[in-house]
Parts: C-alpha cells; structure tokens; sequence
C-alpha cells in the first residue's frame, strides 16, 4: 500500500483517480493513519466527490497536495525506480517521460532526462543497428540507477 505523501502526489499527476480515494483512505487508516475526515473518506462509495474531502484529511494529517512540479518530479523519481527494480522497459519510462515532459531539477534529474534524449532521437536510434539500441537502454537503466541513489523530492 501506498503511504500519504505518495498518494497525494500520485493524485496530483492522475495516477490516483478521485473514485479510487475511498478505498486509498481505508488503507491509511489499516496502515495507522487517522483523521475524521481520512475515516469519513475511507466510508464514502466509489465515485462519490472526494476532492474536497481528501484535501481535508491531507491538512488533518499536515500536509497538503504537492504544487504539479513537485509532484512531476516525485513521478520522474517513481519511474526510475521502477525502471531499476526491472518493472518497467527504458522504452516504456521514456514513452511516460515524453508524454509529461517531465521536468528535471538536479543534476541526477537533468542527466536521466538527457540519457533518455528527445523522442525522434530514440526512434531513429532503433531502425538501426541493435547494439545501439541495447546501448541506450543500458545507459537509461544507468541513470536511473543514480537517480535513484540521489536525494528524493522535498517531501
């Protein structure tokens, strides 16, 4: 299960959908969160309007929806993990990454986004010979691997 700072920037970049809510605040409360209105949350059906509710419960436990570029930044961190741990391709984090132009703050950051490189790039790097391509995703996985031994978001 998620914990609350991940599903708030999770919510944020659309990961969490709002008719998921109900079923996310039961979870923090099982995990040992509580607040009245993460328990008023966790009661709610799926689908019934929880954006204001959820900001509620957020401000109860002291925190708030991080502002989009934080929570892109949690994202671009989130796909290199995933991308380290073998859950997802380099063609696959790539494909995430140009569709959101994320953006990169720190040098870990930068360098991930410039080992994945512009989208037409890539796609011409992969008519070509295979080792090239094989390369590119080595590199890719690389970089995430520091990314990931760098220094989070600010939470």
């Amino acid at each position: 299960m998620t914990d609350l700072h991940t599903l708030s920037w999770q919510y944020v970049v659309g990961l969490a959908e709002p008719a998921d809510l109900p079923m996310a605040a039961a979870h923090l409360l099982a995990a040992g969160l509580d607040s009245p209105a993460l328990r008023d949350l966790a009661g709610r059906p799926r689908g019934d309007a929880t954006d204001e509710l959820f900001r509620e419960a957020l401000h109860e436990l002291g925190t708030e929806l991080p502002d989009e570029h934080t929570a892109d930044l949690c994202l671009l961190h989130h796909l290199a993990a995933r991308l380290s741990a073998g859950e997802l391709s380099a063609g696959e984090v790539a494909a995430e990454v140009w569709y959101r132009c994320l953006p990169g703050d720190t040098e870990a950051e930068r360098e991930f986004l410039d080992t994945i490189g512009p989208e037409y790039w890539v796609e011409t790097l992969s008519y070509g010979p295979p080792e090239g391509y094989q390369a590119w995703k080595d590199s890719v996985r690389a970089a995430a691997e520091r990314l990931c031994r760098a220094e989070p978001p600010v939470r």
